[in-house]
């Protein structure tokens, strides 16, 4: 999960999918096009009595702005921002923040962000659950190589169903052998072309 969100996170702030945004070229730590409808003027009637997780509000800097967190919530968003605290978390945990982690969470939960980081949050959802289809489709554990495939493009189903079709009765081959050499042929191909597949899911 912290491999995937690492990938994603550092392909996202360099090449950002022209699908998705043909005037915005900054990571989700940088700015974005202003939403049409503020998160803030939510905050004066959201429900005083709705819970923030401990997770997100050890997150809060500045517990005036719980307000504004619990707004989101009520809103519908709990789910998103527990994702985007596990997301900050793996990202400090592996040494790839720049800033505190609470100016990393508050700065893509800010309004002008909240849009493009809920798209980043989706796409990164799409990508752990095909890569933990795939390894268990190959009965192995998920692994960098199979969210670098999935990330780059590959085929990654088409090669595990094949991988778990074709006989391998003799010694040193296996499903894992086998799917890790058709996505290495495919990505050889592919890198020849030049080409740059767009990502699983629009971010």
């Amino acid at each position: 999960m912290n491999r995937a969100g690492e990938l994603l996170a550092s392909r996202y702030t360099r090449q950002p999918s022209p699908k998705l945004t043909s005037q915005n070229n900054t990571s989700i730590e940088g700015s974005v096009n202003n939403s049409s409808t503020s998160i803030e003027i939510y905050v004066k009637a959201f429900d005083t009595t709705v819970q923030i997780p401990a997770e997100i509000d050890d997150l809060i800097d500045d517990k005036d702005y719980r307000k504004k967190y619990g707004a989101m919530i009520c809103r519908g968003f709990k789910q998103q921002l527990l994702q985007l605290v596990r997301h900050t978390r793996s990202m400090e945990a592996a040494g790839k923040l720049r800033e505190a982690p609470s100016h990393f969470f508050s700065r893509c939960a800010k309004n002008a962000n909240w849009e493009r980081t809920l798209k980043f949050l989706a796409q990164l959802t799409e990508i752990q659950e095909l890569a933990e289809r795939i390894a268990k489709k190959l009965k192995t554990a998920v692994s960098g190589f199979i969210y670098q495939q999935v990330w780059r493009g590959v085929n990654v189903e088409r090669w595990a169903d094949l991988a778990q079709e074709v006989p391998h009765d003799k010694p040193g081959q296996g499903t894992a052998r086998y799917f890790v050499w058709m996505c290495r042929r495919e990505a050889d191909h592919l890198d020849k072309r030049d080409i740059r597949p767009e990502v699983v899911a629009a971010c």
